[in-house]
């Protein structure tokens, strides 16, 4: 089922000018009452291809980019000093200098992209496209393999060491395990309905899979056993399977709905749904605060309770002259977060 590996070539560099803003008028930083790493920056990545990088104390807009067309996914080096954004569309996958805001590098795949996850050590990149999992040198920006895993691979996530990915593969309705060490698929789990999207619980005892009805437009949710490779349960959300993401206690997932926001609990299975239009979610590791894109909005929660913390203003306007709409939300690594 693996059909032929893709190739992809290393494109030219260009650079883009930016400029580091700051906004007046945010709401107080928000506070986090119990024990919990704050991620210090959000990366916010809008459907044009704009990056806007957020201090998460304050919503201060700290830093700014444009790395060209339509995104489906992004990611962020451990330092935080690189921003990988995945202009899906185009086929390119573009390197940006977070500090000076340049474009400093763009791999041209040769067919259409969908997400990227990078290694926790920062030596790796892994991006969705075609039937394959591209494999990038962040080092050197190049490709270096590329993985066939199936067809439509769309969400991808990554074990806390490293070892394992885990690839949603809309077309054949399954989820797909990678070794990385070898860079090759180990197993073929079905879920069902189209995967779109995978997150991975703080402490890699699960795997969480959003899939999607066509004929209904409904989703669900499926936990995935890392070791037995085996579907435990699953248990329906609403309409529509977005972006998923864990609490640090591995307690409650969270996903993007068609019309709000599902949290589930993982141990009873039962779910509620939030009254929030979130086009991304997204949550740091180590962080309990729970992003959510909403429009040209951030909105921050506390997953203890779904309180909203803050809600920050996405500055400045879109390639289509219409305010920042944020589609894609990335995190660099707290400090103090394993990287072996």
């Amino acid at each position: 089922m693996w059909g032929r590996r893709t190739a992809a070539a290393a494109g030219t560099a260009a650079l883009l000018l930016a400029a580091a803003l700051s906004t007046a008028g945010r709401p107080p930083p928000p506070v986090v009452t119990a024990a919990s790493t704050l991620a210090p920056r959000a990366y916010f990545v809008a459907h044009g291809g704009a990056l806007q990088v957020l201090d998460t104390t304050d919503g201060t807009v700290v830093a700014r980019a444009r790395s060209g067309s339509w995104t489906t996914g992004a990611a962020v080096a451990p330092d935080g000093r690189r921003a990988y954004v995945v202009n899906g569309w185009a086929g390119v996958v573009t390197a940006i200098d977070t500090a000076g805001g340049k474009v400093v590098g763009r791999i041209d795949a040769g067919a259409q992209l969908a997400e990227a996850v990078m290694r926790p050590d920062g030596d790796r990149l892994y991006v969705t496209g075609g039937d394959s999992v591209a494999v990038i040198d962040p080092e050197g920006f190049r490709l270096v393999a590329a993985i066939t895993v199936g067809g439509r691979p769309q969400g991808i996530a990554i074990s806390p060491d490293g070892g394992r990915l885990y690839v949603a593969n809309a077309q054949d309705g399954t989820l797909v395990v990678v070794d990385t060490a070898s860079a090759s698929p180990v197993a073929a789990v079905e879920v069902g309905g189209l995967p779109q999207h995978v997150a991975v619980s703080p402490d890699g005892s699960a795997v969480y899979v959003s899939s999607l009805d066509v004929g209904e437009g409904t989703g669900t949710v499926s936990e995935v056993d890392p070791v037995d490779h085996r579907v435990r349960w699953s248990a329906p959300v609403g309409e529509g399977a977005g972006n998923v993401a864990v609490t640090p206690d591995g307690r409650r997932v969270y996903v993007a709905l068609d019309r709000g926001v599902a949290v589930l609990d993982a141990d009873t299975r039962a779910s509620r749904t939030l009254p929030f239009a979130a086009r991304a979610l997204a949550i740091a590791p180590g962080d309990r605060r729970v992003f959510l894109a909403s429009g040209n909005t951030a909105t921050v929660l506390d997953s203890a309770d779904d309180r909203v913390l803050a809600t920050y203003r996405l500055s400045g306007l879109d390639d289509d002259g219409r305010g920042f709409e944020a589609t894609t939300i990335a995190f660099e690594q707290p400090p103090g977060a394993d990287r072996d």
